[in-house]
This record gives C-alpha cells, structure tokens and sequence, in this order.
C-alpha cells in the first residue's frame, strides 16, 4: 500500500501533466465547494480544518472534509449533495434546494454571527 506522501507525490505529477484547461476542471466544481465550504465553517467558528481544492482532490481527505461539512450543516437541517464529479454541490433546507449562499446565512442566523464573506 502506498504511503501518503508517494500518493500526494503521483497526483502532484499527474496534476503537472495537465493543460491550464484541465487544471481548471479539477480546482473547480465540487472540490474547490467542499474546500471552500470548511474554511468558511472554519470562519464562523467551527472546529473544521479549512482545505484546499489540491488537499481535496485527495480522495480521503474529500471524503473526510465533505463528512465534516455536512454534520455541520446538518446541525441546522442543511443537507449537502457533493459529487465526485464536475457537477457543483447542491443544497437542501428540508426538500426545498437552496443556494449555497442561503446555506451559509441560515448557518450565520442561526449562530447570531455575521455572514462571512464566501470565496468560491
């Protein structure tokens, strides 16, 4: 079995082969929502190590950040959709879809915090 730095070394390499076009495939849509997700929880005071999109693409660690995302969330009967693929992730307050935007102010009222600014 291969260790994580020999891991994140293979990806790295394999991320070097891939044209601007494709880079920006993968640094965009769900990684880059589930990234910027934890660090705006982050923001707002919750426990939740703030990634990258590069730390996302990461299989484990998408899946570890993602199940992190959504208990927060859930806390506030917020249900996120995140994909493995290029589709961006979509959020539910009940069966109602909402915007990620309205995600994170229903958070932020529930809190009594401020909305944090989100980065995309």
């Amino acid at each position: 079995m291969a260790t994580r730095d020999e891991n994140l070394k293979k990806i790295n390499s394999q991320l070097e082969q891939l044209t601007d076009e494709e880079l920006e495939n993968v640094t965009g849509g769900t990684y880059n929502n589930t990234a910027a997700d934890s660090r705006i929880l982050n923001k707002m005071g919750f426990e939740i190590e703030g990634k990258s999109a590069l730390e996302c693409f990461w299989m484990p660690t998408f899946h570890q950040t993602a199940s992190k995302v959504n208990k927060i969330f859930n806390k506030f009967g917020i249900n996120v959709e995140q994909s493995w693929g290029a589709v961006s992730n979509r959020y539910y307050f009940g069966d109602k879809e909402i915007s990620r935007e309205e995600a994170f102010k229903h958070v932020a009222d529930k809190i009594g915090k401020p909305m944090p600014d989100i980065d995309y």
